[in-house]
């Protein structure tokens, strides 16, 4: 059928309705098909970069603690080669902190 065998026959209400159904049929096919494909990837490429990101916050915060052993046996170290009793300063001071950082 044409589209003036439609008008004629129908009306143009009935024209009208059935090119507006024509017109959301294609935007649903579209929004179901190529919006959700893109969307996937959005979100598969966010999935990525938040694990990247969680990786690189344990990363860092392993290398946080290594290099606070390392200051904290530099401390004792010094502690034990003092002395003039430096060391039971150095090693009370030490203690306190370590106290305090557990308390938080």
């Amino acid at each position: 059928m044409d589209l003036l065998g439609i008008l004629d026959q129908y009306g143009i209400p009935i024209a009208v309705a059935i090119a507006f159904g024509y017109f959301i049929w294609k935007q649903n096919n579209f929004i179901q098909n190529t919006l959700m494909e893109e969307l996937e990837e959005s979100f598969k490429r966010l999935e990525g970069i938040v694990i990247k990101l969680i990786d690189q916050a344990k990363l860092t915060q392993l290398e946080q603690k290594e290099i606070k052993s390392s200051f904290h046996e530099i401390v004792e170290i010094l502690a034990a080669f003092s002395g003039n009793g430096l060391g039971s300063r150095i090693k009370k001071k030490y203690q306190e902190k370590k106290d305090n950082d557990r308390g938080w």
